[in-house]
């Protein structure tokens, strides 16, 4: 079954479950794409599931299915594995060793001084980003 074979509308619905049910089943991102695969299985009834339609479903927001085009969006640290967003609790006096946690989920997400480090990395220090629906979008 090839993505295409499915309609938009169904495709969107089976991503959207996929993440719920990701997060809410803590499911560890080294069995996603069997997650997935089978998670499409059981709705549509076929056999055999396109890889690169389970590649859609399980990829994080900023990926792109062809590795060789840079994200327009951050990642890493800053990007919550559990919920796919970018929603940062961050303490007024936040330190270097201050933990800091995913605002939609409550997961652990690394210590300021470690986000921090990951969004130079990513070239935060020079550009311009735009925060759209949870997520870091470099727009120059």
């Amino acid at each position: 079954m090839s993505h295409d074979k499915v309609s938009a509308f169904d495709s969107d619905i089976l991503r959207s479950t996929f993440r719920r049910a990701i997060i809410e089943e803590r499911i560890p991102e080294s069995q996603w794409r069997d997650f997935a695969a089978q998670m499409v299985r059981d709705v549509t009834g076929f056999e055999t599931v396109d890889p690169e339609f389970v590649e859609w479903i399980t990829r994080k927001s900023g990926q792109t299915l062809n590795r060789s085009v840079a994200p327009k969006y951050l990642d890493h640290k800053l990007e919550c594995p559990y919920c796919l967003t970018i929603r940062l609790r961050i303490p007024d006096d936040a330190r270097p060793e201050t933990p800091i946690f995913c605002d939609d989920c409550g997961e652990y997400l690394g210590t300021w001084d470690e986000i921090q480090t990951d969004f130079e990395k990513q070239g935060g220090q020079n550009g311009v980003f735009r925060l759209e629906k949870g997520r870091i979008k470099r727009i120059g």
